[in-house]
This record gives structure tokens, C-alpha cells and sequence, in this order.
């Protein structure tokens, strides 16, 4: 964190004036926040008692690098903040662009001169690990909540991030608003991603959008492949991720897996089951065809149900920041696991350097460390590769369980882990894979970023 401070004097002649305060704003910061005082009210000791009178009254406001007011609160706070996903009533939210940005004052009324100190305090963004849910709907299709609803009750569950997908429509995203505004951390309030679920009657898809209100007019009402297929390119051009979802529910995907842009299963939707085991198989069977396709877990609440709500299952993701642009990059790129719920265990890999969804090439000797945050004595770790089963593992206790493992050349390593719950053995945790010799040479590229594990900071 940064601090700048600006200690301003001003005189009665400056009143009825408004006056800026510039500061620089380096690139990579997540949160701004302005906090001001001065002396607003003067008290005078009389026979009878003390009097107070409000003597000065100074207005609050921030300008944006583009020299445009980003926010206007008057004298009503005393501190603001901005930030990606959320920001103090009547402020903007979003990408903090770098420049020259302006603290505005507003010297309304001044009596006499006064001190006036303004903290400005720049929060860079970090690397962590975000839990959300891929998969909600609300009274906008055919959930039981409305969006308020749906955002208060994540939050209540724990998460971090949700994506709205309401089937075949949009109006959802007009209705997010400012989720969360709480002004008492560096990363405050939901990030809620705009999406959508295509519905059709041959399989169902969710579109995630970087933008607050999705550019988007596409017709979800399709009869064909190549309509299907036109209306994902559309998306895509609209900057869209697309995720095929529950491919072998009773809503399963028949449109194959050929010839149109996805770039993500759900794998696992609601409480694991055989649809989704099946799911997995799938995208397994899509990684040994070289294809490099992250994986997915979302609930599908749309009301509160036996083993399905907010966050159960819950997609875990190493962002850069919790903005929706972000954490769909990380998505993107395959950095993020799988677990039954939002505290739930937390699976990471790494191979030479390399964690989820990067990419190294083979060597003799290569070894892999899987990290199991949130073990419980007697989980099964299954590392798996290309063909198969690569090894077992007992976690031994509870707490943060690191085996290490000997890596071959067979394309990639993915991680699963199984926990007995109810008197059976569940699979409660799956990893993204880490991949062996294929486009190694993306791995320093923005689309396929990576990080060592001891880069990142832990919730």
C-alpha cells in the first residue's frame, strides 16, 4: 500500500471554489482510497453551556486519469473508495487505469483559514485465490431468488465471485448494481461476472462477459448446428468465454465437440453424481487429443435443495484481482481446481515452476508437487496423466499435505482427490492439469500466465 498525504491550507477568499489535488497512479492498482478532514465545526465555551456552529464545509470528489469526475459524495463522507468490483455510493467501480488522477475539493464555506489533510492510498492488486460459483439463475428464468437475493446469499456462503446465468437471457446483468460497497478492506464486495446460459433443447452453454453490460444481441433460439455454432462465434466476438455445461445430464450437450469455439466443461455440476463423473471421462478423453480445456464446477442453484446451493460445488481461481476480466483470463488459462464446497479442499499442482494450466517441457528427472490445502487424515490423492492413474497418496494428517511425485513424458498431470463423507468415498476435490511438452512455449505469454505456488498469497 502507498499513502500520499496533502496538507492545503485555505482562506475565506477561497470559498465558493473547487480545486484539485493530482497524484499519480501506477500501473497494477486494485483500490484508491480518500480519506479528508479539516475542521468543520468550531465550539465555544459559554456561562451556560457549549456551543457548536458549523463554521466550514469542504466537498469531496475524485477525478480519473481521463480528467472525467469518477465520483461526487459532497460533504456527506469523510472517506470514499474505488475499486474493481465495488466502490462507496455514488463513485464509480472498475479497472483502475494508471495516470494522473485528481482528488476534487469543493471549499463550500470557509470562516476564516483552516487546514484541510486529504490521504489518498493506493492498493496494488495481488495474486490470490478467489471461490465462486460458474452456475446461478434467478427470478429472470426459473430460479426461486432475485438478484439481490442471489448476490446476498454467495456472499453469506463465503464467496468471492458468482457468474449469473440465467437461461437465454440477459436482464440479469442489468439488475447486479454495486454488489458489496463495504468500505473496510482492500478487496471488498462480490465480483458478480455477467453470463447467460444458452438453453436449447440439444444441450445448454454458459457465455461469461468481461463487461459490466454485455455487448451482446445474439438469438438463443436456435434449430440448427451451424446456427449453434454462429451464435458461439458471435459470443466469442463479444468477448466471451463459453462453457459447455453437464454434457451427460438429462439436459445432455449433442452437439458434439467439432467445428465451433468452447474454451470449458462443467465437469462437475451440483452434488457429484454419475452425469458428472461421466463429464470428467470426457474432458479427459479432450486433454489426450491435445486439446487444452479447463474444467468447471458450478451448483445450478435455483433454489435451495438437498446437496445443491450457492457454492457447492465451487470453482477455485489464482487471479491477479477478483474484476470479472481477470478472473476469466485465470479461467482461461486453466488456473484454477474444484472442490464440493466453498471451504472445501483446495488442490494445487506444480511441475518445474509451472503451476495449473501451465505448460513445461519434458526432461529426464522432472518431479511434481501437489498441494493439498485442507487435507483431513485418510483423503486419497490420485495424480493422473495421459494414460491413466500415475500414483496414490494417503494424506497422513490434517492441515497442508505435499507429496511429491516422479513426472514422465504423458502430456499432462491432473490431481483428484477423494474423501469418505456420509460412509462412502466422494470425490471432493479435482485439479486442472498441469501440461507436459504441449505449447511450452506459451508459457510467458498473457494468455497462458503462470506462477510458482509460493507467489501467490492464500485467503
Amino acid at each position: 500500500m502507498k499513502e500520499i498525504r496533502f496538507d492545503q491550507s485555505y482562506s475565506v477568499d477561497d470559498a465558493g471554489k473547487y480545486v484539485k489535488l493530482p497524484f499519480e497512479v501506477p500501473d497494477g492498482i486494485e483500490r484508491i482510497e480518500v480519506e479528508y478532514d479539516y475542521p468543520r465545526f468550531v465550539e465555544e465555551t459559554l456561562s451556560d453551556g457549549t456551543s457548536r456552529r458549523e463554521a466550514n464545509i469542504i466537498d469531496l470528489g475524485l477525478y480519473d486519469e481521463t480528467g472525467n469526475l469518477y465520483g461526487w459524495s459532497g460533504s456527506n463522507r469523510r472517506s470514499i473508495f474505488t475499486a474493481s468490483i465495488a466502490a462507496s455510493p455514488g463513485y464509480r467501480r472498475g479497472i483502475i487505469h494508471p495516470g494522473t488522477w485528481a482528488v476534487a475539493l469543493g471549499l463550500y464555506k470557509i470562516e476564516n483559514r483552516l487546514l484541510a489533510r486529504v490521504i489518498v492510498r493506493l492498493y496494488r492488486r495481488e495474486g490470490k485465490l478467489y471461490r465462486g460459483d460458474l452456475h446461478l439463475h434467478t427470478r429472470n428464468s426459473d430460479g426461486a431468488y432475485t438478484t439481490a437475493q442471489a448476490i446476498r446469499y454467495s456472499e453469506e456462503a463465503g464467496l468471492d465471485f458468482i457468474a449469473l446465468t440465467d437461461h437465454n437471457n440477459l436482464e440479469q446483468n442489468s439488475e447486479i448494481g454495486n454488489p458489496g460497497n463495504s468500505e473496510n478492506s482492500g478487496n471488498s464486495g462480490l465480483s458478480v461476472i455477467p453470463g447467460v446460459e444458452f438453453t436449447n433443447y440439444r444441450g445448454h452453454a454458459n457465455f461469461f462477459f468481461p463487461d459490466p453490460v454485455p455487448r451482446f444481441g445474439g438469438d438463443f433460439l436456435v434449430n440448427s448446428f451451424d446456427e449453434m455454432a454462429a451464435l458461439f462465434r458471435r459470443a466469442k466476438d463479444a468477448g466471451a468465454l463459453i462453457s459447455i455445461n453437464h454434457p451427460f445430464s438429462d439436459c445432455p450437450w449433442e452437439f458434439g465437440y467439432d467445428n465451433f469455439p468452447f474454451d470449458m466443461i462443467e465437469v462437475w455440476n451440483g452434488p457429484m453424481a454419475g452425469f458428472n463423473l461421466r463429464a470428467v471421462e470426457k474432458w479427459h478423453e479432450l486433454l489426450c487429443r491435445g486439446r487444452k480445456i479447463t474444467a468447471l464446477a458450478g451448483s445450478d442453484t435455483h433454489i435451495h435443495e438437498l446437496g445443491r446451493t450457492f457454492g457447492s460445488p465451487c470453482t477455485q481461481v489464482r487471479a491477479e484481482s477478483p474484476a470479472p476480466p481477470a478472473l476469466l483470463a485465470a479461467l482461461a488459462a486453466g488456473r484454477c481446481s474444484l472442490a464440493y464446497a466453498p471451504r472445501g479442499p483446495h488442490l494445487d499442482l506444480e511441475i518445474a515452476g509451472a503451476g495449473l494450466g501451465g505448460s513445461v517441457p519434458f526432461r529426464p528427472g522432472l518431479e511434481g508437487r501437489a498441494v493439498v490445502s485442507g487435507a483431513r487424515q485418510g483423503d486419497i490423492l490420485k495424480v493422473i496423466h495421459r494414460d491413466g492413474l500415475a500414483q496414490t497418496f494417503t494424506a497422513p494428517f490434517n492441515g497442508v499435505y505435499r507429496p511429491c511425485f516422479p513426472v514422465e513424458d504423458r502430456s499432462f498431470y491432473r490431481l483428484e482427490l477423494y474423501r469418505t463423507l456420509l460412509d462412502q468415498s466422494a470425490l471432493c476435490g479435482l485439479s486442472n492439469p498441469v501440461y507436459i511438452g504441449i505449447n511450452a512455449s506459451q508459457n510467458d505469454s498473457s494468455d497462458n500466465k503462470y506462477w510458482p505456488l509460493s507467489a501467490w498469497n492464500e485467503l
